[in-house]
Formats: structure tokens, sequence, C-alpha cells
């Protein structure tokens, strides 16, 4: 399973897709009843259902992937409610010291950022050794811990996603990992990816 490295310590990666270009074109060409065509006639009904915006035929496409991203981005990705979600439960799950640093961050307000979120973590720990559950000593925890969870979406969800998210007014967390999916969606489903980049992705 190949990983994209994302922020300081994020990733994702792609467990598992199924269908692909091939299944927009057979979901497309059935409501017809019409054979394939050949490649560039195939990239053309693509094309052509992106910009006339007939989204069902890429709902035939789907993807599994593994993220590693910090709290607050989570909270923005699970917005996109059109996909499913196996998120890591810190009510079982013993948290682990592990927290986003942003860039840009130096001197006093860096030592101040790490001071506050160790703290935190030393009153977790505390808390847990002394029979706390933790569900309830997680509540002490920041926003900037990095959890993980497996999500599910289709083709059309998914662009949906990376056309929110590669805006340039998105938060730049979620942007980096809007990018990383972008390369894997290019190469999983590259007739798609290429449409999609053309006529709806968010220009700089």
């Amino acid at each position: 399973m190949h990983q994209i490295k994302v922020l300081d310590n994020g990733y994702v990666a792609l467990v598992d897709s199924m269908g692909g270009d091939r299944a927009v074109i057979e979901g497309a060409r059935r409501c017809y009843m019409s054979e394939p065509q050949g490649e560039s006639a195939d990239s053309k009904l693509i094309r052509h259902l992106i910009i006339k915006d007939h989204g069902t035929p890429f709902e035939h496409a789907y993807f599994r992937f593994d993220v590693k991203c910090p709290i607050f981005v989570a909270r923005q990705w699970i917005r996109h409610r059109i996909g499913t979600y196996n998120e890591m439960s810190l009510r079982y799950c013993l948290a682990k010291r592990d927290f986003y640093t942003p860039e840009g961050l130096s001197g006093e307000a860096l030592l101040r950022y790490k001071k506050s979120i160790n703290d935190a973590f030393d009153a977790y720990e505390s808390m847990v050794s002394s029979g706390i559950k933790r569900e309830q000593a997680r509540g002490v925890l920041p926003l900037s811990i990095y959890t993980l969870y497996y999500w599910t979406v289709n083709a059309r969800s998914l662009m949906n996603f990376l056309k929110q998210r590669l805006d340039k007014s998105a938060q730049p967390e979620i942007r980096e990992y809007a990018k990383a999916l972008l390369q894997i969606f290019r190469e999983t489903m590259p007739v798609t990816a290429k449409a999609f980049e053309e006529k709806i992705m968010p220009k700089e």
C-alpha cells in the first residue's frame, strides 16, 4: 500500500479501488444500450458527462482510502457526508503523543504551542493511569492530535471533495490532503481525472 506523506506526520494511502474509468463508461452506455467504441470515443463520453454534470455513472467507481490527519482536518473532511467513515475511537484506544505542528511557528509561539499540547497529554496520561476512563480523559486532548480512519467514497463524491478542498479558499492543511488524493485519482482513473482537471478543478 503506497502512502503519500502529508503535513509533518500524516498520510493518505489507497487501500482498494473498484471499477475505474471502465465502470463509468459501462454505466453511461447502459442508458443507451450502446457498446464501447474505443478509447477515443470513451474519453469523449467521459468529458461530455463531466461538462453536462451527468454524475450518476461516476458513482459506479469506488475508492477506499487510509487517512492519517489532525482531528481538526478530519472534522472538515466529514462534512462531505456522501461517503463511509470508520475512525479510530479514543473511547477504546489509548491516544498517542502524536500531534501536528504548523509550519511558520517559531520562537516563543512554537514553545507555547508545544508546551500546551504536551501539558494536555501529561494530564490525559495521568488521568488514564489513575483509573479514569479513556472516554472521559480524552476530553482534555487538543484538536491537533492525529487520528486514523478509512474513507470509502465513489468517484462522483471524490470529485466534489476535490472541487471544494483544492480551492484556494480552503484551509491549507486540508488542501494538502486534497492534492494527495488528486495524485491517487490521476493514477487510478486517468481519463476521468484529466477531464475533471480540465473542466471542473479550481484554478490557482
